[in-house]
């Protein structure tokens, strides 16, 4: 698998396979051992400790929700579908809150302490990228040694290991993911039988598990892209349109059935997203105007454009060296990662162009990564908004930059035609043209680094720069630029030694100072050197035990935590997007969460990572949603009128005295439209003691009156919820918890109606007595998603097993024959 016929271009023109490609063989352990102690190097300082690799989001919310997730199963022994600490709750399968929830891997975080676990996934993902990236070029019919360069490149591909920083994982996974899927593709075109095609469409299945659906929607369009134009090429190569339309029909349907194999981790969140997600405000219910502006936000700018061909250029906000500390100018609001995909890498993709005549391959892996490139840089050029306007789906993102692994791979694959170019282009039996040409070609790359690099040090680039493409620059990225302009200069001098090198060991060939595998080897080194030292500013570790270590304010709200009547607690720290104290068994009022509910949002007065404007400016508010207690940073407590229970080196700790109980009975209701809801919550008008608002009338007659009894917990687990309830008249059982239609309600072991009351939250119809009141999250759609996925999953495995073992039982047959 993934070998083409020796002796010249492939029959269907995918891509060439050298006369002496035997002459460039490498014993079959040696890549993987290369990854393998490469990766040990670039992740050495996590692997030798007990530390936890760093990563911006993950050390936030990712880590609070995996370490929710993992004790559920480990301690509960249940599978949570209800997380009820961060933001009133949110549903933990739709909402995506666990990220890579029925991924592979996190099975890890069941067997490993958490931040280990986390950790690993992302070294191992980083060393399969180098192998998938092998197959695949191996695939086209390079060479072992073309192919080990590129398994190396992609394996250090900044646009891949710098992802880790961020906390982008789900990224990281589809980035690593992303050769394998065209390795897959590639085997079924050339294949036989079903097999290659239940192994694509089980690979289809495990990028949607990651679950990053804008990576992986980017993805499939550019594999999709890929097979439309390998199965043009088998027909006009052989005059075999049925088997070309017969391929084709089949890459559709392993597609789809890995689509189905991964229902769970697709139907239900796409459901949700349409409906009650926050995300509807920028997306499906948002005017065009602003849905434009979130569409094309985080997108590439003209300095991000620089950045590729000199990673310094752009500068960035990672304060760990100085190259990286405070020097990032650009014109997003920071730079967390790098998609620079490798000066030599762009060197040798230009280089395969040189002489001869290009095959299809490598026009159509130049119009993927040009129209890669063209979308990333959003609304400077028209290629996003024709994206935008033609391709469904594409106004649900935002983050054009997000593209930067589609133009990584197809230059990637260009340079492995560079590489076969140079060994042909410098070799003693290469013809004397295509010597002459090679020769000038890296020779004036390299006159022309070392002109740009005058330019930088004497001070005309970045004049030039900020003149014409960015004169509006405001003030603190004029500031920026000065602080990164020594490392600008000094990063010219770097991408001119490179560039100078390689020529150099081309030179050294051509003359025979260097065999072939010397060449290579040279080679290997200068692009492993060149992304390295971008890798290696983003590859950080930190001690879990001291970062996520609760202080004596946090100790304080735990202590009390141990009562029977739960409370909430709004944290002002990092803007309210502060998630820590959940990961200690506290319910946030706020907090960070990218695809929480809609209507909490708009109840808290909540938008974007802002503050909660309501929870601030109205006790009704605060006291409906349970909050008992304010944690502000030490640095904000002067500003706080309220009574100081507990200090600590992180939080102040203050108790709310009008903080409501979670669940209590009233028996007036105030019916309103949500249009008007929260405002008349935060008027005079309401009694939040005594009223609940409703969108509709309630199914029992209240009479208004002051309702005596009492409301105990019985039972408070991540799906299910159970009070008991003493009423002396009808009454309202109000639930300061966030309603959602999957939640079922029973009294007394009968159905009961589940109102959405408070615009966001619970309440229970109960008649007088004494009643047992039940909450249980049963969702319809997730029971069939679930055995959608199963169906699928045993679809593709046992077609994929019985095409295997038909071919293992045809090839028998066919040596016993001979």
């Amino acid at each position: 698998m993934g070998r083409g016929r020796r002796g010249g271009q492939r029959r269907d023109g995918a891509g060439p396979t050298p006369p002496d490609a035997s002459t460039r063989s490498l014993p079959r352990w040696l890549p993987p051992a290369i990854y393998a102690l490469v990766t040990l190097v670039l992740f050495r300082e996590f692997i030798v400790s007990d530390g936890m690799l760093f990563g911006v989001d993950t050390l936030s919310l990712g880590y609070v929700a995996r370490e929710f997730y993992a004790r559920a199963v480990r301690e509960l022994a249940t599978f949570p579908l209800w997380n009820p600490f961060i933001l009133g709750g949110t549903p933990f399968v739709e909402s995506t809150i666990g990220g890579d929830t029925f991924y592979p891997t996190t099975v890890l975080a069941f067997v490993l302490e958490l931040h280990r676990a986390l950790g690993w996934k992302l070294v191992l993902h980083v060393f399969v990228a180098g192998l998938v990236a092998y197959g695949w070029i191996r695939s086209l019919g390079f060479s072992p040694a073309t192919a080990f360069v590129c398994g190396l490149t992609y394996l250090l591909a900044p646009y891949l290991v710098t992802l880790i920083y961020p906390g982008h994982d789900g990224k990281l996974f589809v980035t690593a993911l992303s050769p394998l899927l065209f390795w897959m593709a590639e085997w079924s075109l050339r294949g036989r039988g079903w097999l290659p095609f239940a192994a694509l469409g089980l690979t289809v299945a495990l990028v949607l598990y990651t679950p990053h659906y804008q990576a992986a929607y980017f993805l499939f369009g550019a594999v999709g892209a890929y097979y439309v134009f390998r199965a043009l090429e088998i027909w006009r190569a052989e005059r075999a349109g049925r088997r070309a339309a017969a391929k084709f029909g089949a890459f559709l349907l392993a597609a789809v059935l890995g689509a189905v194999a991964a229902s769970i981790q697709v139907v239900p969140p796409l459901w949700y997203v349409g409906h009650y997600s926050r995300r509807t405000a920028t997306t499906t219910a948002a005017e065009a105007a602003r849905n434009i502006e979130y569409a094309s936000s985080w997108s590439l700018h003209p300095e991000e454009i620089g950045g590729l061909v000199v990673p310094e250029f752009v500068g960035s906000s990672v304060e760990t060296t100085g190259w990286t500390s405070s020097t990032y100018w650009g014109r997003n609001a920071f730079k967390l990662n790098h998609e620079y995909a490798g000066l030599l890498v762009l060197l040798l993709a230009g280089l395969g162009f040189v002489g001869r005549r290009r095959r299809g391959l490598q026009w159509f892996f130049l119009g993927l990564g040009a129209a890669a490139l063209l979308y990333a840089l959003g609304r400077h050029t028209p290629v996003w908004r024709i994206f935008y306007e033609v391709l469904p789906g594409i106004r649900l993102f935002r983050a054009p930059s997000m593209t930067a692994f589609v133009f990584g791979l197809s230059a990637l694959t260009l340079a492995a035609f560079g590489i076969e170019r140079l060994l042909d282009g410098a070799g003693a039996v290469a013809e004397e043209a295509l010597v002459r040409r090679t020769a000038r070609y890296l020779w004036g790359t390299t006159a022309l680094a070392a002109a740009l690099t005058v330019l930088a040090g004497t001070g005309p680039l970045t004049a030039m720069w900020t003149a014409v493409l960015y004169h509006d620059m405001g003030p603190e990225q004029s500031a920026a630029l000065e602080r990164a302009r020594p490392f600008i200069v000094r990063g010219f001098w770097i991408a001119t030694a490179f560039v100078a090198a390689t020529a150099g060991v081309c030179e050294a060939l051509r003359r025979g100072w260097l065999g072939r595998r010397g060449a290579l080897a040279g080679l290997a080194a200068l692009v492993g050197l060149d992304l390295f030292r971008v890798d290696a500013a983003f590859v950080q570790v930190v001690d879990p035990r001291s970062y996520f270590a609760p202080d004596d304010a946090l100790r304080y709200l735990m202590e009390r935590r141990q009562g029977t009547e739960p409370f909430r607690v709004l944290s002002l720290a990092q803007g309210a997007q502060d998630v820590l104290p959940a990961l200690y068994g506290l319910d946030l009022a706020a907090g960070h969460h990218p695809n929480d509910l809609a209507r909490y949002r708009e109840l808290i007065g909540m938008v974007g990572s802002g503050l909660p404007e309501n929870l601030l400016r109205s006790q009704r508010i605060l006291a409906t949603t349970n909050v008992r207690y304010l944690l502000v940073p030490p640095s904000l407590a002067s500003q706080i009128g309220l009574q100081e229970v507990a200090r600590g080196r992180r939080y102040v700790a203050y108790e709310f005295p009008g903080s409501l109980p979670r669940a209590r009975l009233v028996t007036q209701a105030v019916v309103l439209p949500d249009s008007q809801a929260v405002a008349f919550m935060m008027s005079d008008a309401f009694e939040p003691a005594r009223q609940v608002v409703l969108a509709e009338p309630p199914p029992l007659s209240l009479d208004g009156g002051s309702a005596r009894g009492s409301v105990r917990w019985r039972e408070r687990g991540p799906n299910r919820l159970a009070l008991e309830v003493q009423a002396d008249r009808p009454a309202l059982l109000v639930l300061a918890e966030n309603w959602f239609p999957s939640w079922h309600s029973r009294v007394d072991g009968r159905s009961a109606p589940l109102l959405r009351a408070n615009h966001a939250f619970r309440a229970i119809p109960v008649p007088a007595g004494n009643h047992l009141v039940e909450l249980t999250y049963d969702s319809q759609l997730l029971r069939w998603s679930l055995l959608a996925t199963l169906g699928g999953l045993l679809a593709l495995l046992a077609s994929g097993g019985v095409s295997w073992y038909r071919g293992r039982r045809g090839d028998r047959r066919g040596r016993a024959h001979a």
